[in-house]
């Protein structure tokens, strides 16, 4: 079995700039949001944060939350404690209630592990068709070693590099791009939350947007997670889709220079203030709801590229405590690091957009790119020519 597939931007550039044309070994896993598939590895460890099994017996299952990543976590716990009958039922759970490709990788490792090599290549089947693609895996994970030397294995390793490359080019494909029906003044870069799709990001921003004369650029994310619900994969596949992202809105913009503000909802909040915050003058201001981003002891040089633009900071209300609480700290270090930053907080339960994403599309369109009805959106950033 493998890492978690949902590691954070630990490997991103220290430098992200548009060609100039367009005028334009896997991270370590760190703390993730709270949902999200998560995969366990040769030496099974759960993601940091993750729900830590003590598991009686499989009646556990009806005292949590029917979610399909809390399922694949806690079949994750259940690998750690060796539980691995436990952790097929979670597994199991996991496929049935959101069909997410990790599931049925993760059974096709119990599977391996227990000497049931037909079982095994059914469920890698099941993964590959659901949109793994982690072919990289597929090729040191030590559970699967028993697997390789079978002819049924190219398939699958086959399947999943037409997965992967068919994600990445669905990232603009299968993006929205819509321009605010005159001249924009402005790109606003609206990145989904894991386990989400560009819609959902998008709609609630589309009519301040289009108020304030902004080109809206939706991006989707390059992994499949289950039932039409897309994910960011690792930090260079999430990097590449972002910049790929920004030179498409700008080509569709007409190329001229305008300021790209970027607004995500969960793991497209964080990677939105991690690429910021490393490329001074990229982008004219940035919004996160519910991505974590803390620089810890790096310093301010970590921030660069959040000083001196408008930051938002927002999180709902009921969301989990564990989040909650990382966004809070990552709020206090920004501003001990000299980040100038607005913080919001809305009636929700979740880590992405909460209830009423209308009114807080607005609230931090208000704080980041004011000037409805045609007055001036933000200067356009150094780098964003």
């Amino acid at each position: 079995m493998k890492a978690s597939l949902r590691a954070p931007l630990a490997l991103l550039l220290a430098t992200f700039t548009l060609p100039a044309a367009a005028q334009a070994t896997r991270p370590a896993p760190t703390p993730p949001s709270p949902s999200g598939p998560a995969v366990v590895g040769a030496n099974p460890q759960a993601p940091p944060g993750a729900v830590k099994a003590q598991i009686q017996d499989p009646r556990v299952l009806e005292a949590v939350s029917k979610d399909p990543w809390q399922m694949e976590r806690l079949g994750v716990a259940a690998v750690e404690k060796k539980e691995l009958g436990k952790a097929r039922e979670f597994f199991e759970e996991s496929w049935k209630l959101g069909e997410l490709p990790t599931a049925p990788y993760n059974l096709a490792c119990l599977d391996a592990r227990e000497g049931k090599p037909d079982a095994a290549f059914r469920n890698l089947d099941r993964a590959v068709a659901a949109g793994f693609d982690d072919e990289a895996t597929l090729g040191r994970d030590t559970d699967l070693a028993s697997l390789r030397a079978r002819p049924e294995f190219a398939r699958i390793v086959e399947g999943a590099k037409k997965n992967r490359a068919a994600g990445d080019a669905a990232v603009i494909a299968e993006g929205l791009f819509v321009s605010p029906g005159a001249a924009p003044k402005g790109i606003l870069v609206l990145l989904h939350e894991v386990n989400s799709d560009p819609m959902t990001i998008a709609g609630p921003f589309m009519g301040e947007a289009k108020a304030r004369g902004l080109f809206v650029a939706a991006p989707r994310g390059p992994s499949r997670s289950g039932m039409k619900r897309f994910g960011w994969s690792s930090a260079d596949r999430a990097v590449d889709a972002l910049k790929r992202a920004m030179v498409e809105a700008r080509r569709r913009a007409g190329n001229i220079p305008l300021p790209i503000v970027v607004v995500g909802a969960g793991r497209g909040g964080k990677l939105g203030l991690e690429v910021a915050a490393r490329s001074p003058g990229l982008f004219s201001a940035v919004g996160s709801v519910g991505g974590i981003f803390d620089p810890g002891a790096a310093g301010a040089s970590a921030v660069a590229g959040l000083k001196g633009v408008p930051v938002f900071l927002g999180v709902s209300k009921g969301a989990p405590p564990e989040l909650y609480k990382a966004m809070q700290r990552g709020r206090e270090t920004l501003e001990k690091l000299g980040v100038r930053l607005k913080w919001g907080e809305w009636p929700g339960s979740g880590e992405g957009l909460p209830t009423n994403a209308a009114a807080a599309a607005k609230e931090i369109l208000d704080a980041l790119a004011p000037g409805r009805g045609g007055a001036a959106a933000p200067a356009p950033a150094k780098g964003g020519k």
